[in-house]
């Protein structure tokens, strides 16, 4: 029994239709929206840099609830990218702070600190909705920066003391 070149034709372009879905899917990469910010800690009263806000909302509520050594907190800079499992995501959060963040799935992440481009620290921990991952190094005296990073669905939270800026999110090179 033969079967007639149009049902071949047929099968044919089902199975490459088929075949391309598969492999579609395969390369598709899990995204994530996440929240960066910069933050100076200090036992002074005001930041050495006047545009640094005071840290206020439900980050500010948990870091004071934390047995630090600091007794204030200003928001340096803030970023919102997407992270994906495919390749690290370069921010910029100021001209001497750099990190790159990578899912790493169910809920886990990577995140790379660069201090005038020299690495500092490295997390991988889970990052779930609601949980906060803290990765910094110390500065001089009694000050220290630290970048606080969590999972956020995009949307501006009305408690937070300003608009987060949309990061220019790109791979990171590759080293």
């Amino acid at each position: 029994m033969h079967s007639s070149p149009i049902i071949r034709r047929t099968v044919r372009f089902g199975v490459v239709a088929l075949a391309l879905s598969f492999s579609a899917v395969a390369t598709w990469a899990a995204e994530r929206k996440i929240e960066a910010r910069l933050i100076w800690g200090t036992n002074d009263g005001t930041s050495p840099e006047p545009s640094h806000k005071p840290l206020e909302g439900d980050l500010a509520k948990k870091l004071n609830e934390m047995p630090l050594k600091w007794k204030n907190y200003f928001e340096v800079d803030r970023k919102i990218f997407t992270i994906n499992d495919k390749a690290y995501t370069n921010i910029v959060m100021s001209k001497k702070c750099t990190i790159e963040v990578k899912d790493k799935g169910n809920n886990n992440v990577t995140v790379k600190l660069y201090g005038e481009g020299k690495p500092v620290n490295r997390v991988d921990k889970p990052l779930p909705k609601g949980e906060v991952l803290a990765i910094g190094g110390e500065d001089k005296g009694n000050n220290a920066w630290f970048i606080m990073v969590r999972p956020v669905d995009g949307k501006p939270d009305a408690k937070k003391d300003a608009k987060p800026t949309n990061a220019a999110a790109k791979p990171a090179p590759v080293k």
